[in-house]
């Protein structure tokens, strides 16, 4: 009986274990397989180098250098987290509650690698290196560190990169992103991301039972992304720079003949690196909470009344429509009265008799006001319009802003109410609802500079070697005359002894350009210059805005003289 009943347990012990078997072998097959194959082979990705970025002059000022990360698969590590955090604690010199955050982050895609630590120094990937084969799934990986080799120098041009988050990788993976890739955020980086990016590569290796590598299986050479030679000179760029220190505000220099961008600054600006350096990562939450907004490239993002430089404007049209003359003449007292309200002259001793260049030379408010009468507010928008403001320039960079050219319907649409004359009054002089950018302002001064032509600002000549060519420009279809008036204008403004932008002459080379002062509801008013050089034959367009700085023929018009003259000494006209 005994022996019946062993014989039935070894029986059933038997049929239990063939069950196991058949489960494991046949039903489980593959998912042990693929589990097998996991630990034996590994595919460890290589990144590849984006691409530098370099000035007009071939000066690197942003390239990719070689660094060492930590990475984790979750699923492997999970299960001696704790020994795993205090062991990178004592090599890295890391927090562990930073640590365990870092790598509980990673459980959303347990079975891939994914960066816990960046940029950890060669010593310290070595001392990893030696024990990573005692703990699966602790790779050390190289890559690559985005290095910005001028610190905050043009970074509102250059941009900054950022981590690409789950909905990204989502959408763009078909497009060969990857976890752990860094995208452009703004700027050219940003602009330009799919030819500095590159082609990630990879290879697949067979490892023994304690991790080691055995033997490479597949290889693929990853591709270094496209180098990006800017139109921007570096020497300019950081003396514009220097100029706005302690100040908010724009600096613009273009080439009026084809739209090359040679400087462009913003201040405040800020270091690009602290987006991709662990170590300055808390820096960041302050750089957003800025009151001054250093993020925002002024050039193209910030919006502010022009002032008296959109006299020009105003002119021109006047001219155009034949509603005036050079030789209209108005007696400027000081003060202009509409109805029951008097609008000021910023000279309060009037500036007497005037006609069209007097008054371009020296600002005159009461001629402008007249003037801006005779035109009518339909055709001043029609010819703002046609100077390139209310809409954007088309610049390769991101971010730029439309402006605002008010018009009877628009003020309709905007405020359901009628236009007034008063407003007219203000709208020639550059305030009231008008708005643009200082980028604006530059391709309207380089129609004056080319004699009649709106050109198309742009940022990068070449990418990779290969000719970007953007270069366009589009007749306005002015009179020669209009022109040449205004040119004349322009010119006293700057060289005549009390012309407002006389702190704009140059020695060598004749500058022409205009000052304006814009006010604003709070604070100071804003100061403005733009203007050109040399004048029979110009070479360069600048304008500088001075955030609530003033007067434009004070610091403005000085700087732009101070750029001139460095551009002068760089050889550039």
């Amino acid at each position: 009986m005994r022996i019946r009943i062993y014989v039935r347990i070894l029986i059933a012990g038997m049929v239990f274990l063939a069950g196991g078997l058949f489960y494991v072998q046949i039903i489980k097959y593959d998912q042990y397989r693929v589990m097998s194959e996991e630990n034996r082979l590994k595919v460890i990705p290589l990144m590849a180098p984006r691409g530098n970025i370099y000035d007009r002059n071939g000066e690197v000022l942003v390239k990719d250098d070689l660094s060492f990360d930590v990475s984790i698969i979750y699923g492997r590590v999970r299960k001696y987290k704790s020994e795993l955090v205090d062991l990178l604690s004592g090599v890295l010199e890391v927090g562990k509650g930073d640590l365990e955050k870092r790598i509980d982050g990673c459980k959303w895609r347990p079975y891939s690698p994914m960066v816990i630590v960046k940029d950890i120094g060669a010593g310290s990937a070595i001392r990893l290196e030696e024990i990573a084969s005692d703990y699966s799934g602790l790779l050390v990986q190289v890559s690559t560190k985005r290095r910005y080799i001028h610190g905050k120098t043009a970074a509102n041009v250059i941009g900054y990169l950022g981590l690409i988050n789950r909905s990204e990788l989502e959408r763009l993976k078909p497009y060969g992103y990857r976890i752990n890739d860094l995208m452009g955020r703004s700027g050219i980086e940003k602009q330009y991301d799919n030819y500095l990016r590159g082609i990630h590569g990879g290879k697949q290796i067979e490892v023994d039972h304690l991790g080691r590598e055995v033997l490479t299986i597949g290889y693929k050479e990853p591709v270094p992304g496209r180098n990006v030679f800017l139109t921007i000179d570096y020497e300019l760029q950081a003396f514009c720079e220097d100029l706005l220190s302690d100040k908010k505000g724009a600096i613009v220099v273009l080439n009026p003949e084809n739209g090359a961008v040679l400087a462009m600054a913003s201040a405040p600006s800020y270091d690009p690196g602290i987006f991709i350096d662990s170590k300055k990562s808390g820096e960041v939450g302050g750089l957003l909470k800025d009151a001054d907004y250093p993020l925002i490239n002024r050039a193209i993002s910030g919006v502010y009344p022009p002032g008296s430089v959109f006299k020009l404007v105003i002119a021109a049209a006047a001219l155009e429509t034949k509603k005036a003359t050079a030789e209209t003449s108005a007696v400027c007292e000081g003060a202009f009265t509409l109805g029951r309200k008097t609008f000021k002259c910023w000279k309060k001793s009037g500036h007497g008799y005037q006609e069209m260049t007097d008054a371009i030379k020296n600002s005159c408010n009461v001629y402008f006001y007249r003037l801006g009468l005779l035109v009518g507010v339909d055709d001043i928008a029609k010819y703002a319009k046609k100077f390139g403001f209310g809409h954007k320039s088309g610049i390769d960079i991101p971010g730029e802003s439309t402006g605002i050219v008010p018009s009877r319907a628009w003020k309709k649409k905007r405020f359901k109410d009628n236009w007034y004359k008063g407003e007219t009054v203000n709208y020639a002089i550059g305030q009231g609802y008008l708005l643009v950018t200082p980028l604006q302002i530059a391709r309207m001064m380089s129609v004056f500079a080319n004699r009649g032509y709106l050109v198309k600002p742009y940022l990068v000549d070449n990418i990779g070697g290969i000719k970007v060519k953007k270069e366009k420009k589009e007749s306005l279809g002015m009179a020669s005359r209009t022109i040449d008036i205004a040119r004349e204008g322009l010119k006293r403004c700057v060289n005549d002894k009390r012309g407002t932008g006389m702190k704009a002459r140059q020695s060598d080379i004749i500058v022409a350009g205009k000052t304006g002062t814009a006010q604003t509801s709070r604070g100071k008013n804003h100061g403005w210059f733009a203007g050109f050089a040399p004048f029979e034959k110009p070479r360069l367009t600048v304008v500088v805005f001075d955030e609530h700085g003033g007067k434009g023929g004070y610091y403005a018009a000085e700087t732009a003289g101070k750029v001139f003259k460095e551009a002068r000494r760089l050889g550039i006209i």
